[in-house]
């Protein structure tokens, strides 16, 4: 891998061991520091691989609304080279209609979506992701920021594959300051707020899970 090429997922493997106790973001029942955050994407490619059947190449749809454990559903997916189409606030015939065009072989999606959603397609609740530990070890492939691993909406419809360099490349110096909404996987978003707040270990706040603390950011 090319030196000057960043590496994200040593980034955040680096805050796990030395800005551990640093708030990453908050659930209803627990704080997830920047140690916490890299075990559960630990635990998460192990579930995606070991139970899931997820393996290198593999696409795996999100269907939800803008909840932190996409970001560790993505990352995990990273870890073991597959790719991730996030369908976020999206109705149920388009989600279908994208599943199918770009050939996802698993939808992970949030308590809320219907079943009539995934339409047949393979599935698992995204709660489950993290629900226990999963005692596998899987087969890591070695990270490449410039595989097109991520596939976000463009302007005038459509997707754009996406590869951690281009994500991570040109970030600004300092995160924005606001709240992740009903979507993650926008260019602004990931771009702006998320990546950045990731890198600089500065906490996340998303109103997917703090709703009532949304008056102050």
């Amino acid at each position: 891998m090319n030196a000057s090429v960043p590496s994200f997922l040593f980034v955040l493997q680096g805050h796990a061991h030395e800005r551990g106790e640093r708030l990453a973001h908050v659930l209803s029942d627990r704080d997830i520091t920047y140690r916490r955050l890299w075990s559960r994407i630990e635990r998460a490619s192990a579930r995606l691989q070991g139970e899931w059947g997820v393996q290198a190449g593999d696409t795996v749809a999100y269907i939800g609304a803008g909840h932190p454990d996409a970001i560790v559903l993505y990352f995990a997916l990273l870890r073991i080279g597959a790719s991730l189409l996030p369908l976020e606030a999206m109705t149920a015939a388009d989600a279908r209609a994208a599943c199918k065009r770009h050939g996802a072989s698993l939808a992970v999606h949030e308590d809320n979506v219907s079943e009539a959603t995934i339409d047949g397609l393979p599935s698992q609740r995204l709660e489950m992701l993290l629900d226990d530990w999963c005692h596998f070890e899987p087969v890591l492939v070695p990270e490449d920021p410039m595989r097109e691993a991520l596939w976000l909406p463009v302007e005038g419809g459509g997707r754009e594959a996406n590869s951690l360099y281009q994500l991570t490349a040109a970030l600004p110096d300092a995160p924005r300051t606001g709240w992740v909404g009903d979507r993650i996987f926008t260019p602004d978003i990931l771009g702006r707020l998320v990546l950045p707040s990731l890198r600089h270990a500065r906490r996340l706040f998303f109103s997917a899970t703090e709703p009532q603390q949304r008056t102050g950011s």
